[in-house]
């Protein structure tokens, strides 16, 4: 193969590439909603591992589920609301055994 016919090939194999990946963006660029731009950047979970809590890191726990729960009645997300109170009792008989 002459270096000639290998420009040639690599001047195919890139413009493919390039062709291939403007088609996809344009593709995500017009499906793409903002929910699925920010669940792509949205923060997962840690995970808990089990530890000693103090009495204090219970109390900012409850006291930032009761905010959220609070919220979430005002904008009648029910749902939420029950999980939210799940959470709640569970920090609660934590604060009760201290």
């Amino acid at each position: 193969m002459t270096k000639k016919e290998m420009n040639e090939l690599a001047d195919l194999i890139v413009d493919k590439l390039l062709t291939t990946y403007i088609r996809e963006q344009s593709t995500w660029y017009t499906n793409s909603t903002m929910d699925d731009i920010y669940s792509q950047f949205k923060q997962k979970p840690k995970k808990k591992t089990k530890k000693a809590e103090t009495e204090s890191e219970l109390l900012g726990e409850l006291a930032k589920l009761l905010t959220k729960l609070e919220y979430h009645k005002e904008k009648e997300e029910y749902e939420v609301c029950a999980e939210l109170q799940t959470k709640i009792d569970e920090v609660n008989k934590k604060l009760s055994k201290l």
